[in-house]
């Protein structure tokens, strides 16, 4: 019985991946998930976003997603922006998302189109520095940058602005 015990704890020992490199660091070890999810909440237990991917790797300081959707949500929890990005890149100590390449994304009041969007979780801000067109039933805005406050649901142009009106 007992033989049978450390015959298995060794068995288990032996097949276990390596977690320390040849020089005794410490290594973390990827895992890859497919249809992952990764939820953020804030000090007060409230769901700030959901990022939910393709694929999804997981490192120590990085995790990278394909094919990405990434939900804000307001302080009652409701979803105030649904964003689609080809790319993520979550920085797992900071909450800082990279999302990465042609981005779409629709909010309660408008939709835009962009390349390239930052989310620093610090701020709760959503930026960009590249062209932006933010589309409404009454409206068409272009630009050049983008700030989307997720607090207040708050989008603005930071240059070149041209508003193009609909007719009704």
């Amino acid at each position: 019985m007992i033989g049978g015990l450390i015959g298995g704890l060794y068995w288990l020992w032996a097949t276990m991946p390596s977690l320390w490199s040849d020089e005794g660091e410490l290594r973390a070890p990827a895992i890859s998930a497919e249809s992952a999810r990764i939820v953020r909440y804030d000090d007060h237990g409230k769901k700030l976003w959901e990022l939910k991917g393709r694929s999804l790797t997981v490192q120590e300081d990085v995790s990278v997603g394909e094919e990405v959707t990434l939900r804000f949500f307001d302080s009652e929890g409701g979803e105030v922006l649904v964003v689609w990005a080809p790319q993520a890149r979550l920085h797992n100590r900071t909450g800082d998302i990279e999302l990465l390449g042609e981005i779409s994304a629709v909010g309660r009041e408008f939709s835009f189109v962009t390349r390239d969007l930052i989310w620093d979780n610090s701020k709760k801000l959503l930026k960009t520095e590249s062209s932006v067109r933010i589309e409404r039933e009454e409206f068409v805005l272009t630009g050049e940058g983008l700030e989307y406050l997720a607090e207040t649901g708050r989008a603005t142009i930071l240059r070149d602005a041209r508003l193009i009106l609909r007719k009704p």
